[in-house]
């Protein structure tokens, strides 16, 4: 449970219920680190552009992607 309550699709500025609704979709449930992160919109839009790095670089494979992002969040202590 984060410390910060994290904003709901209902809550967030109407720009960014997209984003919020795109998360979902690929989690299949919310996800409480976009919906705190939605607080402060630029720092949203730097985590998007930083996460999608890999995959427009087109260096890595799809699983090794996976991989790394999963190593990283472990390294990070990423409770997600």
């Amino acid at each position: 449970m984060p410390r910060i309550r994290p904003m709901t699709k209902d809550e967030v500025a109407p720009e960014l219920r997209p984003v919020l609704e795109q998360a979902e979709r690929a989690f299949g449930e919310p996800i409480p680190s976009v919906g705190i992160q939605a607080y402060t919109p630029p720092i949203l839009e730097a985590s998007r552009a930083l996460g999608a790095a890999p995959q427009r670089s087109h260096q890595l494979s799809r699983q090794l992607r996976s991989l790394v992002c999963l190593r990283v969040a472990q390294m990070a202590g990423c409770p997600f």
